[in-house]
């Protein structure tokens, strides 16, 4: 089995620096456009089924890219939405800018959120990262033991912090959560799962259009 895990594209509130976890925004023009990119130069990679989160973003980056893939048009099952690889909830900081020269978030409350599965702070109404890792983990281990993929092809689209919960488990770096930044709009990681179930990260992300048009959006 090989799969591909894809943050989804851009959002007016990607641009706008603005924090959106599970508040549920659509692709802007741009991101539409990203998607296509994206879609076109994975058009060679026979995708047989995509897993979704349920978030609107993930959902139509997900279409978008496989509208350009003939083999899954013509061979792949239906998207499937998974709640498990849904955006970490930031409650209340949702919608707010996440920059420190923004001064709308206490940095050492970010960070200490954010930034630490240990961390003790969480925002009203928020998700802890403890919890995304456990659940985002949770569902790769169940895919990658599913035997009746284990010849396939899967894309998943999900988000910044949970592709880093999800990658997260091939590194023992202490401090890991301080050091990726976001992945870019559409950028893939690549995971390869043998015939025993052991689990490889052959790509830690990719663009498939010109990385030109990559923007990290928040500096983290």
């Amino acid at each position: 089995m090989r799969i591909y895990v894809m943050r989804h594209s851009e959002t007016d509130w990607n641009r706008g620096r603005r924090i959106q976890g599970h508040s549920d925004i659509h692709l802007n023009r741009n991101g539409i456009r990203l998607a296509g990119l994206a879609g076109q130069g994975m058009s060679s990679i026979p995708f047989d089924i995509c897993y979704t989160s349920p978030l609107a973003r993930a959902c139509e980056t997900a279409a978008i890219v496989l509208s350009n893939n003939t083999y899954y048009m013509e061979n792949g099952q239906s998207l499937i939405v998974e709640p498990r690889i849904k955006e970490i909830g930031f409650g209340v900081w949702e919608g707010l800018h996440s920059r420190e020269e923004y001064g709308e978030i206490n940095r050492a409350n970010f960070e200490d959120f954010y930034l630490d599965p240990n961390g003790t702070y969480c925002p009203e109404g928020g998700e802890r990262l403890r919890s995304v890792i456990e659940r985002s983990n949770n569902f790769i281990d169940e895919l990658s033991a599913d035997k009746s993929l284990k010849d396939s092809t899967v894309l998943l689209v999900t988000h910044g912090c949970t592709i880093r919960c999800i990658l997260s488990r091939f590194s023992d770096d202490p401090e890991y959560y301080r050091h990726p930044h976001v992945p870019y709009n559409c950028e893939a990681a690549i995971i390869d799962v043998d015939e025993d179930g052991r689990l490889t990260l052959t790509d830690p992300g990719s663009v498939y259009y010109d990385e030109s048009l990559a923007v990290n959006f928040y500096g983290y």
